[in-house]
């Protein structure tokens, strides 16, 4: 555990993904600029007795927020689609992000949409922008959802005021200002669960180059929202941990291992749907100079760290897997200069003067990426190890950290 944050990890059980390095804090933040804000609340302001269920927003600027209206080169990957990250069709065309991100439950990802367009128009008001000002900058907000229903199940209740959401805006910090990434059911992770036991928020970072041949480092940082997963396809380094954990409580209850196979809830074992499938949303941000064709490549790549973790059963039909990655890698303006009055055919043919990284330089990135991706998953369920109990008494373990940690040192998974 870091003794500065407290924060406990996967690598303090004695597992450390992948070769390349990681960032100072071994996290999202660990990208400079990029500042993020979290708000968590109980579900409801009256809770069943002993119920622990909550829910929030994660927001994200891949910028200072004075700078939320420059342009972020994006790509997008949809793994499986059961799922919304909003601005969705603006990445596929135009190549770029240029509002904030925020990640929240499937029931208030209209107010956050909301939100986030009351944030954008108020900085708008305080830069002083002009009509055309404004329209030159627009762009969509993105925001993304996870179902959080097994912990939520009185789903109307998990709709997040316009005043949380503000206060995520307003809590927006980076490295230099004290900002941190809080793990587990915090932030838009709140209420999720993964491979049965409780999950949401994690990170991770990884840095790229920076060799004795003098070639520049680069950092990458992914947060990632898990609410996705069964518990036997769990895998941590190669143990396959949840069917271990599986076996282990199926004899501790005295019940065949199958009975434990799908639900927490102990419902009948052929419960379908969203609920029971999930959803994962990866958010990949890097300072290197990527464009948005190889910044999709990126995002793909999240698929293999999703599966060092849930193995054989992701990308499942009920859920929605989706994977932004973005470079905060200066480019230039979009808007034209001189001339912008003209409309159509008539507009001055301006270009682009920027770097990108060569195509045969890429593959350190694909890696950074997976590595990323599995050891955030991870560290959510790290994160999540308290447990909580669901809005109807539904209790969901956290990660047994100290018998994974066994596990991870019996089968030799520490090098």
């Amino acid at each position: 555990m870091s003794a500065a944050s407290g924060r406990l990890t996967i690598r303090d059980l004695g597992y450390s993904p992948g070769l390349l390095p990681v960032g100072p804090t071994n996290s999202i933040l660990d990208v400079t600029g990029v500042h993020i804000g979290q708000v968590t609340l109980p579900t409801s302001n009256s809770l069943p007795a002993g119920s622990t269920a909550t829910k929030g927003v994660t927001v994200i600027c891949p910028r200072a927020p004075k700078q939320w209206y420059k342009p972020c080169r994006a790509g997008r990957f949809v793994f499986n689609g059961n799922g919304e990250v909003t601005g969705s069709g603006q990445v596929e065309d135009w190549g770029y992000v240029n509002t904030p991100i925020a990640l929240t439950n499937s029931l208030s990802l209209g107010a956050v949409i909301d939100a986030s367009w009351d944030w954008i128009l108020e900085q708008e008001d305080r830069a002083k922008f002009d009509l055309l000002d404004r329209s030159r900058h627009y762009g969509t907000p993105i925001v993304g959802e996870t179902a959080d229903w097994i912990v939520n199940s009185d789903i109307r209740h998990s709709r997040l005021a316009k005043d949380d959401i503000q206060s995520a805006f307003d809590s927006l910090k980076n490295l230099e200002s004290g900002g941190s990434v809080h793990e587990g059911q915090y932030g838009g992770g709140a209420g999720m669960t993964c491979h049965h036991h409780a999950g949401g928020t994690g990170t991770a970072s990884r840095l790229v180059g920076g060799g004795t041949d003098g070639d520049r480092q680069y950092t990458m940082g992914v947060l990632v929202q898990t609410n996705y997963g069964h518990l036997p396809s769990l895998s941590i380094g190669g143990v396959p941990v949840g069917r271990i954990l599986q076996k282990e409580k199926a004899a501790k209850e005295g019940v065949e291992p199958g009975a434990l196979e799908f639900d927490p809830r102990k419902r009948a074992a052929d419960q379908t749907g969203r609920a029971s499938d999930g959803s994962i949303v990866v958010i990949v941000i890097t300072d290197a100079p990527l464009s948005s064709t190889q910044l999709r490549r990126v995002a793909r790549h999240a698929t293999s760290g999703l599966a060092q973790v849930g193995g054989h059963a992701i990308g499942s039909n009920f859920s929605g897997d989706i994977f932004l990655a973005l470079s905060t890698a200066e480019y230039g303006p979009e808007q034209l200069l001189d001339g912008s009055s003209l409309r159509g055919a008539f507009k001055p043919i301006q270009t682009y003067a920027s770097e990108t990284i060569k195509n045969e330089s890429i593959d350190p990135f694909f890696i950074a990426c997976a590595e990323a991706t599995e050891e955030a998953i991870l560290n959510s369920l790290v994160g999540g190890r308290p447990g909580t109990v669901g809005m109807d008494g539904t209790k969901i373990d956290g990660l047994p950290v100290k018998r994974v940690e066994e596990l991870l040192r019996q089968y030799h998974v520490k090098v």
